[in-house]
């Protein structure tokens, strides 16, 4: 997995994202996002589990922090952070 950026045309400091060269949008995010919930909520069924809760509760502390950390990642089950 690679992610990348290139000069964005929106103003200074505006970049356009990519995922192995590939731009993407919050259209793309959006798109994955549901895909990801809804497998979360098949393999981890609430109420029982807590399915698509857990990766909206990563993505919202993610979204606060402003970065991952292995602390982060190992108490949502995540395995440890590759460093790019």
């Amino acid at each position: 997995m690679t992610i990348t950026s290139d000069k964005g045309r929106k103003g200074d400091g505006d970049e356009i994202i990519k995922y192995n060269e590939i731009p993407i949008s919050l259209i793309e995010i959006g798109k994955l996002l549901l895909k990801l919930w809804e497998n979360e909520d098949k393999i981890y069924p609430p109420p029982r589990f807590r399915g698509a809760q857990m990766p909206k509760d990563f993505i919202d502390e993610l979204f606060e922090k402003r970065e991952m950390t292995d602390d982060m990642l190992r108490r949502f089950k995540l395995g440890k952070y590759k460093h790019d």
